[in-house]
Order: structure tokens, then sequence, then C-alpha cells
């Protein structure tokens, strides 16, 4: 079953002695886990334990024992998750076939695994008295449906053109199109739709955040702080063009501001002029404090011949764009 089908299955108080969850996408099997936890365990009730254990540090018997432990004050049933759970399952198949052919009735065993083995005896068994959620990563061409659904779940629609825009925009991580859509739903409050012209406001907005921190970075010589910041740019699937368009508008910005304040302009009529968000006002400021006027024309040039290059060599452009905020940084 897929994420969906273990939430219908957990609302129709299905409970099962195994739960096997595994796939490489961390946003559902997190999601998961939280279905599980969530409609098994009270958190109010200290009688309710959950234990949490690492299938690459802990023996097999340790696991055992603790399913079939019971203390004398515990209600409800105890959830035994164990994370990282592959080389234990694989080094303990027996063990778990027998364990299934007589669980425990006061323990929920849920194994976190990387990947999931369905054509073994153990998965078969798995099948008949538990639950296997499917956790893998879903291609770029389904991100647009997945948003429409997981809009409802902040009791919002969206169509499929704006979903498509959002996924564009962003790019495939689950996590961060969650976290836009989520902004998106407060932003929106009482209106039920979300609509393309607030994906403009407010992921645009986090993209001029984004530019600040690299700059911010740049303008405080810290190199690895910089990449860290590139890195998460390129997984939020900006591409080295986009990169160095903004990096570049925003060193204008800076260079600009600079000359006004050498004419004797105050603040208020720089951040005018240059559109400066009254969010942003403080941080440009400290940033065009960093700088000299001759450090940004330096840089300036620098960003130039990058934007050439990425668009006319077959250089890796990973590599380009890590060469260049090496540069801006020294």
């Amino acid at each position: 079953m897929d994420i969906q089908e273990l939430k219908t299955s957990i609302a129709k108080n299905k409970n099962y002695p195994v739960f096997v969850i595994f796939g490489d996408e961390e946003f559902f099997v997190k999601e998961a886990l939280t279905t599980i936890k969530n409609a098994l365990s009270d958190n109010s009730d200290p009688s309710s334990p959950v234990i949490e254990i690492s299938g690459n540090e802990t023996p097999a018997p340790v696991v055992f024992n603790e399913l079939r432990k019971r203390s004398f004050f515990q209600k409800n049933n105890k959830l035994v998750i164990v994370t990282n759970a592959d080389n234990l399952v694989e080094k303990n198949k027996d063990s778990l076939e027998n364990y299934l052919q007589k669980p425990s009735s006061h323990s929920n065993l849920i194994l976190v695994c990387n990947k999931w083995d369905k054509r073994t005896k153990l998965s078969k068994l798995t099948e008949k008295t538990g639950s296997i959620t499917d956790c893998q990563r879903i291609k770029d061409y389904q991100l647009p449906n997945w948003l429409i659904t997981r809009a409802k779940h902040y009791k919002k629609t969206i169509s499929l053109k704006t979903a498509q825009r959002l996924a564009e925009d962003v790019g495939n991580n689950l996590a961060i199109l969650d976290m836009h859509l989520e902004k998106l739903s407060i932003y929106k409050d009482n209106k039920p739709t979300i609509d393309e012209s607030d994906i403009e406001a407010l992921v645009i907005a986090d993209r001029n955040r984004t530019i600040f921190e690299l700059t911010d970075a740049v303008a405080q010589k810290n190199i690895s702080q910089a990449l860290k910041i590139l890195n998460q740019m390129l997984i939020h699937g900006e591409n080295s063009v986009k990169i160095i368009t903004l990096l570049a508008w925003q060193i204008r910005r800076l260079w600009r501001a600079r000359q006004l304040l050498a004419q004797g302009k105050d603040e208020n009529i720089i951040s005018s002029e240059l559109q400066i968000v009254p969010y942003f006002k403080k941080r440009f400021f400290d940033q065009v404090k960093n700088f000299t006027e001759h450090d940004l024309m330096k840089k300036h040039a620098v960003l130039l011949e990058s934007d050439i290059q990425s668009k006319t060599s077959s250089f890796n452009k990973q590599l380009l764009l890590e060469l260049l905020v090496h540069t801006l940084c020294i």
C-alpha cells in the first residue's frame, strides 16, 4: 500500500502487530510514522510507551525482548520502532518469521527500511498479519497531482496549472513543497483557493530570502556557508543561469545603494528607488556596509563572466557555480 492507503486503513481503526515502512522518500516515511504514532499511542498517557531503536546498533534479541516485555502499568500497546532496519531484517529473517506467526498482543513492531523484497517468505507473512507501506520517491510528472491532493490537507484547492507552476518553481522536494503549501494556506486564510498570484507573492519572497542569505555569506567571506546555501538552491531546482542572474541582480542593487549613500541619500529614499521590501531593509543595508564600491564592481564583473560561461561552455554547471562562489568570497 502507499501512504494514502495506510491513512485510510488507520482511519478504519485497523491495527496490525507489525508495520513495515520502506522507500527513499523521507517525507512519506515521516508521514507514515506520524500516522501510526498518532493512531496507536497516547502522548498524554505515560503508560503508552514509544520505543525507538536503531537497527544498526541493536541486536535482534533486544528488539524481541522489548516486544514481549510488558510494563505493569501499561494500558495501551507499546510501539517499538526500529529505524535503519535493513541489516536487522536481512540477518534475522527466520526469527522475524517466527515472531509473525505468534506476535505480541501488547506491542506493535514498526520496521523502517530503505528497501524491502516483496518476494520473500517474510514479506508474504507480513502481508498476512501486518501492513507494508511503500514510500518511494515520486516522479516529477506526478508532483502536480500530489500537490492537489496535499492541498486538501490544509483545506485548500489548487488547480492543475497552479500546481504545475509551484512544482516548477520549487522543485522535487516534498518537504519544501509542503512547507510552501502550509504558508500559502495561512496566507490565503479563509479563502479556499490557492492561485498563481499567491505563488508569485510567497515563493519569490522565499527566493529573495535565499539570495540575501547567499550574499550575507559572501560578504562575511564564509565559503562553507555560501556553498551550503548554493547546494540548497540547486536541490530546490534553481538552475545555474537563474542563480547567477539573481546574484548579479542583488550585487547591482548593493552597488547602486552604495553609490546613493555616497551621494548623501538616506535609507528610506534608497529603499523606495530600489524597491527593497521592508522585511529585508535592515539586512540589505547591513550588506551594503560590508562591501566597498570597488568590491561590488569586481564581483559584478566576475558574475558577468560566469554568466557567459554558463551559457556557452560545456563545463560542469555545479562546479562552475562552486568556483564562482569561492571567487566571490575571496
